[in-house]
């Protein structure tokens, strides 16, 4: 027997329900909205700065936020052994966002790894900070060539520094353009006949230490995909 047969329309409903729209859609609200944001922003930081320092994966990878790409654990390792004040940003993504920063860079700019991880270096510039060292920075790298500057930056408190500034592009392997790091080193004299100073050495140290610790890196990627 059919159970359509013999029942008039909605013989099956209460007649309490039959105005009552059984599929209407739940949304929540916008605050609702914006503290689970803000949760699972806190949940990701945790797993970046875990990521991070310790160079364990998790998820078979290593946390990095949206739109940043990922580090190798052993480049992690590799680059958590150099000391100074550094920042390795990725040449292959739009705008070069920050993929690496050193502990010694969150020491001298007082920012937070999360907060420092997918922006771009301009984020250190301020008011008072000359727009043709700028122009001389994004000159050399378009020509992917190093340079060296004296910049006025900015801490996160917003107190300036000079810092005698160093970028220059870092090939993998195969010699392709991967990142460019930039080697911070904080002047405290900021005298005019003081600005010819460059410290050479200092930066040429970090410089070489971070191209042996991507190639590595680089070359053990490939060996392991072959």
């Amino acid at each position: 027997m059919e159970l359509s047969r013999g029942f008039a329309p909605g013989f099956l409903l209460n007649s309490d329900d039959r105005d009552v729209e059984v599929d209407e859609p739940c949304e929540a609200s916008e605050l609702e909205k914006r503290k689970a944001s803000a949760a699972a922003n806190d949940i990701f930081s945790v797993l970046i700065h875990y990521s991070q320092m310790t160079g364990r994966l998790v998820c078979k990878k290593r946390c990095c936020p949206s739109g940043t790409g990922f580090l190798s654990a052993s480049l992690n390792i590799s680059l958590g052994r150099i000391k100074q004040s550094f920042v390795l940003t990725d040449a292959q993504l739009p705008d070069m966002p920050i993929v690496y920063a050193s502990d010694a860079f969150l020491r001298l700019t007082g920012y937070g790894r999360d907060e420092v991880l997918g922006r771009n270096c301009r984020f250190l510039s301020g008011m008072n900070t000359d727009s043709a060292m700028q122009f001389q920075i994004k000159e050399c790298i378009e020509a992917v060539q190093p340079c060296t500057v004296r910049i006025l930056n900015y801490r996160k408190d917003q107190s300036s520094f000079w810092n005698f500034l160093h970028i220059s592009p870092v090939r993998n392997a195969t010699g392709k353009v991967a990142y460019f790091v930039g080697v911070q080193i904080h002047n405290r004299c900021s005298d005019e006949e003081q600005r010819g100073l460059r410290p050479e050495m200092e930066h040429l140290s970090v410089v070489g230490a971070v191209k042996v610790a991507v190639r590595s890196s680089s070359m053990l990627t490939s060996a392991s995909t072959s």
